[in-house]
């Protein structure tokens, strides 16, 4: 081989990776979205007053892509963090981070995500996330929305010892929540039906020791008119070793016209207690969406039930007994003022029972002893925009 066929050879090779990549299809995208708003929070019978503050609503800020590999093959990823534009705070890669490949085979990601159990929210949820909606409200869905098995445990009980910290209420009592260190599978559409499963390995320094996982799967029907799903969660030594907490929710909406969509939802948690029973709290809730051009009117109607059973060493954020069942109502209002931008309101009412004592997120008015038997109230006006 002559020195001609040398340069050729090394060209050739540092070449490859540039003819490749300009085969390839790749995309990246920015989006966001601003959501601050006024909350104005009353009826409360201890001298507390109303208060009023201002918040950000799930603001977020994300960037996420895929690149064509070839053969229907794609490498997806995504990267998303909190804002909270009230204070000028966030982090970028606070919310998610994934990274996998899609086919017509469905998408495989690695990362922090949300479970199958969250895709439910968008069945029979609120068109709009505030404090006071019914997901962020413990004994309601899912026992409450927060971010369990991202290596924070800060705000509640250790894993293996279920001892208290100072906020009281752990957030490993949420299954609505993002999973660390976790693999999630979704699959196509399969003439109307998909699957997905997601599964935590728990390898956290605090959640080593206890062996801990948590597995999250979906089954869902969509069709023009009618969408179903089922969703299980199993959270394995995350609140203590031997302990297996599981929650089964149903979802059902349905397109009655154009126009007007209507769901609700059924759940069922379970905590285990060793030596104890088991702590148990069925919840349902049902709402109505109704469309008319620039303008969404909802209204829903949520109730946590009656916890039974035995309470948790650490508070679950669920009451027990006769008299713990507590109502919620919402009535919601949003203007489309483009596609990007929305101006929402939400009056709510919590109507606890003589023993239930849960508070509207975000208030922090009082304890939960004060709110035995109360009634607090809150309305928001938001202002929304995404980019």
């Amino acid at each position: 081989m002559n020195l001609k066929h040398v340069f050729a050879c090394i060209i050739l090779v540092f070449s490859l990776p540039i003819v490749v990549s300009a085969q390839s299809q790749s995309n990246v995208i920015v989006y966001g979205r601003l959501v601050v708003g006024v909350v104005n929070y009353s009826g409360y019978s201890d001298g507390h007053g109303s208060v009023t503050k201002e918040s950000s609503f799930s603001s977020r800020i994300g960037i996420k892509g895929s690149e064509a590999l070839g053969d229907e093959l794609n490498a997806v990823f995504v990267m998303e963090g909190g804002l909270n534009p009230d204070t000028g705070s966030g982090g970028l890669i606070s919310r998610e981070a994934s990274v996998g490949l899609r086919s017509p085979y469905g998408k495989l990601r690695l990362g922090c995500m949300l479970t199958p159990l969250d895709d439910l929210h968008g069945i029979v949820g609120l068109g709009y996330v505030s404090n006071v909606s019914n997901d962020n409200l413990n004994g309601f869905w899912a026992n409450g929305y927060n971010n369990s098995f991202t290596g924070s445990n800060a705000d509640g009980s250790s894993p293996c010892t279920q001892t208290s910290a100072t906020a009281g209420n752990s957030n490993t009592f949420a299954f609505d929540n993002r999973y660390g260190n976790s693999i999630r599978y979704d699959s196509p559409n399969m003439q109307g039906f998909s699957v997905a499963t997601h599964l935590a390995l728990g390898e956290m320094a605090q959640n080593v020791a206890c062996h801990s996982t948590a597995w999250s799967s979906k089954l869902q029907f969509n069709s023009d008119k009618l969408v179903a799903a089922l969703a299980y969660n199993l959270h394995h030594n995350v609140r203590g070793i031997n302990l297996d907490d599981h929650i089964v929710l149903l979802a059902l909406g349905i397109n009655v016209t154009s126009q007007i969509n209507l769901s609700t939802y059924f759940q069922r948690i379970k905590y285990d207690n060793i030596g104890s029973q088991p702590l148990q709290q069925n919840g349902i809730g049902v709402r109505g969406r109704f469309f008319q051009n620039s303008h969404t009117f909802e209204l829903a109607w949520y109730r946590g039930g009656e916890g039974k059973g035995d309470q948790t060493p650490v508070f679950s954020g669920i009451f027990m007994g006769a008299g713990t069942q507590s109502d919620l109502m919402i009535i919601g209002y949003r203007y489309d003022l483009s596609k990007r931008s929305q101006l929402w309101s939400q009056y709510a009412v919590l109507q606890n029972g003589s023993h239930a004592g849960y508070d509207l997120g975000g208030a922090s008015a009082v304890s939960a002893s004060a709110n035995l038997g109360q009634h607090p109230q809150a309305i928001t006006f938001d202002i929304k925009h995404d980019f």
